[in-house]
Parts: C-alpha cells; sequence; structure tokens
C-alpha cells in the first residue's frame, strides 16, 4: 500500500479572518513597539535595525488588512497585548530578544497558515510579510551577537 502525504486542509474562510486579524493587532504592537525601541536604541547599527522591523511591521499591517478586505472582512481595529509586555522592558538585549519572540511567533503562524490557503493572492501577500519577518529575525539574532 502506498502512503502519500494529502494536502493540508484549506482553511475556512472564518477561521481564517480571525487568523489574520490576530496577526493584524500583532502587527499594530510590533509597529508601535518598533518605533519605541528604535527611539531608545543606543547604536546606530540598532536604530537603523528597528527602523527597519518598523517599517515592515507596518508593511505587514497594509498586507494584512488587504488580505482580509480581500476575502470579505473587516480588519480590527484593535493593538495585540505584545506592545504592553514588550515596552515594559528596559533592558535592550532583552527587548530585543522579546521582539525576536514576537517575530518568531508570526513566522510560526504564517508557515502553518499560508499552505492552507485557498486565495492565491492573500497567500502571496502572507508569503511576503513570511520573508520580512525572517528577514528581521535574522537581522536581530546578527546585532544580538
Amino acid at each position: 500500500m502506498n502512503e502519500t502525504k494529502s494536502d493540508p486542509e484549506i482553511l475556512p474562510r472564518d477561521e481564517l479572518l480571525k487568523l489574520l486579524n490576530e496577526l493584524l493587532e500583532a502587527e499594530r504592537a510590533g509597529v508601535k513597539v518598533a518605533a519605541a525601541y528604535r527611539d531608545d536604541a543606543s547604536t546606530a547599527p540598532a536604530r537603523a535595525l528597528l527602523d527597519t522591523v518598523h517599517t515592515d511591521e507596518a508593511r505587514s499591517c497594509a498586507l494584512l488588512t488587504k488580505a482580509i478586505h480581500q476575502l470579505g472582512g473587516e480588519p480590527s481595529r484593535s493593538v495585540g497585548d505584545f506592545a504592553e509586555r514588550a515596552l515594559a522592558l528596559d533592558d535592550e538585549p532583552a527587548r530585543l530578544a522579546f521582539l525576536n519572540r514576537g517575530q518568531r511567533w508570526v513566522i510560526r503562524k504564517l508557515e502553518a497558515t499560508i499552505p492552507r490557503i485557498e486565495d492565491a493572492e492573500v497567500a502571496t501577500w502572507l508569503g511576503e510579510m513570511l520573508a520580512l519577518h525572517v528577514r528581521n529575525v535574522l537581522s536581530c539574532e546578527e546585532l544580538a551577537e
């Protein structure tokens, strides 16, 4: 008997919209956090990296909003609780580590979700968002070294 790996089940629209809004709220928090961390950064390389992260988080918000509209949904207006927890940290290395944990959470969500999306445009936009997050995780790790 031949066993083949089956394609992942398509994510139902309502479930996908819920996840996209959860990601949108997290990305809004990321915009807020990256801006605050950038303003407090102690070195030019850290400021430059956090400026890039800030820009990418804003780009991700735009991609998610576009995806939600594409699917006929209404984008959330909330900001995720990540911002409050992240802004409570004072230590720069701890801040970068926490930021990277958040970026990795988004990466895991996107990697699990993209193969389950029926709409090719939405999957492409989320793939772009995934690439931004992977790049930023690697950049934060390099800066931390």
